[in-house]
């Protein structure tokens, strides 16, 4: 009877030292308590999991292009993803809702899901896909987990609760800030003619990028060879005054400058031809300089106040001052070279974004194919009401600007999509999920 007793205490007190780290594996119900609730109990030192994520570290999140006048960006403290209980995990699971997301249900995630499956099956499985001081994930963990909620998908609708029994949810707090980001559509034409006089250009064949070990070398991240030296590659100044006229690289005309910067501000966009045909201008490469939005700019020099750097506001100030446009362009020295292809925008992986689902992080914080939750508050058309999102989000893309604690959500396109992107700037909560067989595998 001691015995069995000694035992019982035993058992009791390995559980209390591992905290939730074996409990989350058993699902447990938590229909009907709040969500507000579940956070005030969390407790500040959580332990992880059998394999925890590890605390990223991030540097600082450059300004986007634009955002909502006054909205909060700061982000104190370095970024820590813990494992959230098991009674956590469901109410979060149960508060998911597809249909904020403009899916018909769970299984409409299939073809984005797919998408990432396709480049994880390209890593090497067994290496680390995220690194950091007190843990890591293999790529073939990543794989793992976005294959087992691809094969969950048909039976999510009606029971999500099995996101929280076959998922680890890891918190990343502080949370991060969210902007967004969509594919613009510009009137534009393949040949020079009135009307159409800005150029969009390819890759230069003497732009050469710059390996980590070079960088650390003290090579800029993107040059040119000019006599046997070295030379950082032509910023924007440069550029707009001709430095890669003559080489026939100009492979579209746009409207205006604008139309150009904007095009190279979202990385992508589809370009809308004389005739009613449709191509797609997509990222090549860039020229290595710091990106610099223009709303950051204007504000910067006092041009515009922070509540007229949305789009419509931006475009009447630089059509009615083309000169001092181009000169506050000029300021962001970064370029972004393009290349035409048939089809939608694709991201980091090759293939098409998709709205609402598709995110753009540094893979430092979140790595290509993770599958993670999104909990934020999307800003109402025309200052209304904001509407919650709250959904499963797929990390599809990376950008130049997408630093740190920073999340870029793709938006999609068309008018609406604009007017989001111009004022979305707000905190998130973010949960990444990893499937409890792949890290009871690992």
């Amino acid at each position: 009877m001691a015995a069995t007793l000694r035992a019982g205490l035993f058992i009791l007190l390995t559980l209390s030292l591992c905290g939730c780290a074996l409990l989350d594996y058993l699902p447990r119900d938590t229909r009907g308590r709040p969500a507000d609730e579940v956070r005030r109990n969390r407790v500040a030192a959580r332990a992880r999991t059998a394999q925890p994520v590890a605390q990223p570290v991030a540097e600082p999140a450059p300004e986007p292009e634009s955002g909502a006048a006054g909205a909060e960006d700061a982000r104190e403290g370095v970024p820590a993803f813990s494992a959230s209980t098991g009674p956590e995990a469901m109410s979060l699971a149960l508060r998911l809702n597809p249909s904020g997301q403009s899916l018909t249900s769970y299984t409409a995630l299939a073809e984005p899901l797919r998408a990432s499956l396709a480049f994880l099956t390209r890593q090497r499985q067994d290496t680390p896909a995220l690194v950091q001081p007190t843990g890591s994930l293999t790529w073939g963990q990543l794989f793992a987990t976005a294959e087992e909620l691809y094969n969950l998908l048909p039976q999510l609708d009606a029971n999500p609760g099995l996101l929280a029994e076959r998922f680890v949810w890891y918190e990343l707090a502080p949370n991060p800030l969210l902007t967004g980001y969509y594919s613009p559509e510009v009137q534009a034409s393949l040949t020079r003619q009135p009307g159409f006089e800005t150029p969009l250009y390819a890759k230069p064949p003497d732009l050469r990028q710059a390996s980590e070990e070079e960088q650390r070398d003290g090579k800029p991240k993107a040059y040119r060879v000019s006599g046997g030296a070295i030379q950082p590659y032509y910023d924007r100044e440069q550029i707009d005054q001709g430095a890669l006229s003559g080489q026939g690289l100009e492979i579209a005309w746009v409207k205006s400058p604008l139309d150009a910067f904007w095009l190279q501000t979202e990385g992508a966009g589809t370009l809308v031809l004389p005739d009613g045909g449709k191509r797609t201008a997509q990222f090549a490469a860039s020229n290595g300089y710091e990106f610099q939005g223009l709303g950051q700019l204007l504000l910067a020099t006092g041009t515009l106040p922070p509540d007229r750097l949305g789009h419509d506001s931006v475009r009447a100030w630089c059509e009615a001052n083309p000169e001092p446009a181009r000169e506050v362009m000029a300021k962001n020295r970064s370029f972004v070279f393009f290349e035409l292809r048939q089809g939608v925008s694709a991201g980091a992986m090759e293939k098409p974004l998709t709205a609402l689902v598709s995110l753009a992080t540094d893979p430092s914080l979140l790595p290509l194919g993770s599958v993670a939750a999104l909990d934020v508050s999307l800003p109402g058309q025309g200052g209304g009401i904001p509407v919650s999102l709250r959904g499963l989000v797929l990390a599809q893309d990376t950008g130049a600007a997408i630093r740190g604690h920073r999340l870029d959500l793709y938006l999609g396109s068309g008018d609406q999509a604009e007017r989001l992107e111009s004022c979305l700037r707000v905190s998130a909560g973010l949960h990444l999920l990893v499937s409890k067989n792949a890290l009871r595998a690992k």
